[in-house]
């Protein structure tokens, strides 16, 4: 089932609640009635929060929960940027409301709290009690509120410590979420990722009460600044909050997100999967084409309608020789290359996707003025007069009327090379996007099939079994096709997500058939993610 960008933000909200009500709920508990002992029994509950929150939400939105990790899968994961706004404000919003609900239960111990130690909201040393909410370095319960704990842990200090958590946990969930990672336990992922954040928080929290989530500080912190606790809750008694609670998460979360990426993922290896000589005749289909009818589709589609990748401008003054030469080297490179078109100085080319080139005659006629003045973006410039003189075909004295011919051969030729690099881009770029089509087409066939399946009950028939075996098969069989083509390096991101498309989509179809909807609903929403935008960056 496709889930609107509503029903994920609610997902984020309902998710990042669970997160605050259950781990900001044992941090009232500890502090305020002493229910616990010790760091480690306070960082298990919230190892446990993470689990159930994703548990409970990861099927619908995929269950960040924190706005760090948003951004790192924004930067690196290919989540579509213009959701990450409506996450972020889903999840402040999910960790206000649960902080308030834990103030309506924990109201009474709380003011017990601040009379038994005298502490007055607001006033110094009033983070003892505000420390349920938001956090505070140092940790004021262990380390203290006084200038000589403030001397153990700087600002500098904390705004490390929480880069570093963060980092260490963008990157766990990275690999724990990868695709290729055969090692991930898929099913208990989220158990995983939240033994991930019970550790850091043992490390982190005696500096820092290890914040590691921008949402989980400021909603809570937000709740006690209303309840009267002001400049201690913001911007906090030594200032600094936004950095260390703000900043410093989301910088770690895509400093640790983008080293593993670079370092860890892509030294995966693929697993290779033998494509079955005696497959039947139906697995051949795609989407109810034979599979030779489906390439030819895929090639006019995918190819489309015949656009020119780089676009040539000369100048557009009548009259002028340098104009008069520039118009004639233009028509000399347009007719030997045919990724070129020309177009008029005073037209502006459609198609930003080209490359634009002027061809300027001198300095009174130049075409790349009038690009410039129509919003267009010129790529590059070539000075009929300079590419002429550097020839040494211009010298004083010489008419050069009666050589246009000769002149306009080595501008032809002075514009050739000016592209050279440009055109051998464009040129493996086709042949990719040639190479893609089939490949494209057959992936089309097997996201459209899947994604007109419902919801798994359990109930199976061996026809039904069968049916999306094959699928898992064709994905796992689709995604070694992917190998055989070496992508250049601008398509190498979309040629990754592609692939872990496919690998999504091959674990949601053994999820189906095992009636494992949270497998199913997991993985295709994976899948989802990352084939929209690229389906249409690639056509």
């Amino acid at each position: 089932m496709r889930h609107s960008l509503l029903g994920q933000c609610l997902a984020e909200f309902f998710g990042t609640l669970i997160l605050v009500f259950f781990g900001v709920g044992i941090v009232n508990a500890a502090v305020l009635a002493g229910a616990v002992q010790g760091l480690w029994q306070v960082a298990a509950v919230w190892g446990g929060a993470v689990a159930l929150a994703i548990y409970a939400t990861g099927a619908v939105s995929g269950a960040h929960l924190n706005p760090a990790i948003t951004v790192a899968m924004a930067t690196w994961r290919g989540f579509p940027r213009a959701r990450v706004a409506p996450y972020i404000i889903s999840q402040v919003a999910g960790a206000f409301c649960g902080s308030l609900i834990l103030y309506g239960l924990f109201h009474g111990l709380l003011q017990h709290f601040e009379m038994t130690h005298h502490i007055v909201r607001g006033a110094p040393g009033s983070e003892m009690a505000a420390m349920v909410f938001g956090e505070y370095f140092p940790n004021p319960a262990m380390i203290g509120t006084s200038a000589e704990a403030y001397r153990q842990v700087p600002l500098v200090t904390a705004v490390l410590a929480e880069a570093i958590g963060t980092a260490f946990l963008a990157s766990f969930i990275f690999a724990l979420t990868e695709p290729r990672n055969s090692m991930a336990p898929r099913p208990a992922v989220p158990i995983f990722i939240g033994v991930t954040l019970a550790l850091i928080i043992t490390i982190i929290a005696p500096l820092t009460q290890a914040g590691l989530n921008p949402a989980r500080d400021f909603g809570p912190r937000l709740v006690s600044y209303l309840l009267g606790y002001g400049t201690v809750a913001i911007p906090g008694p030594r200032g600094g909050f936004l950095v260390v609670y703000i900043l410093a998460p989301v910088f770690g979360a895509v400093f640790g997100g983008g080293a593993y990426q670079a370092l860890v993922r892509r030294a995966l290896v693929a697993p290779k999967v033998l494509v079955a000589p005696d497959l039947p005749a139906e697995d051949h289909q795609v989407a109810g084409l034979q599979e030779r009818e489906a390439d030819q589709i895929a090639v006019e589609e995918t190819m489309g309608e015949a656009r020119s990748d780089v676009i040539v401008v000369p100048c557009a003054a009548s009259g002028h020789v340098g104009c008069e030469i520039a118009r004639r080297a233009v028509e000399l490179v347009a007719a030997s290359t045919p990724e070129v078109a020309i177009r008029a100085a005073g037209e502006c080319p459609r198609g930003t996707k080209s490359h634009i080139v002027a061809v300027d005659g001198s300095s009174s006629c130049r075409a790349s003025a009038a690009l410039q003045e129509c919003g267009v973006r010129v790529g590059t410039v070539v000075s009929a007069p300079a590419a002429l003189a550097r020839a040494g075909l211009v010298r004083p004295g010489v008419d050069l009327r009666a050589r246009t011919e000769e002149l306009a051969q080595a501008l032809a030729s002075a514009v050739r090379e000016s592209l050279r690099e440009v055109l051998a881009q464009i040129r493996e770029r086709r042949r990719y996007e040639e190479e893609m089509a089939p490949v494209m087409a057959r992936f089309d066939g097997i996201w459209s099939k899947v994604e007109a399946l419902v919801s798994p009950n359990g109930e199976v028939s061996e026809e039904e079994k069968s049916r999306i075996e094959l699928l898992a098969r064709r994905s796992r069989n689709l995604f070694v096709k992917f190998d055989e083509i070496v992508p250049p390096s601008e398509w190498s991101e979309p040629h990754d997500l592609f692939q872990d498309a496919l690998l999504c989509i091959a674990y949601a179809c053994e999820g189906w058939i095992a009636g494992d909807v949270h497998r199913w609903d997991q993985n295709l929403e994976k899948a989802r993610v990352q084939v929209q935008p690229l389906l249409r960056r690639l056509r």
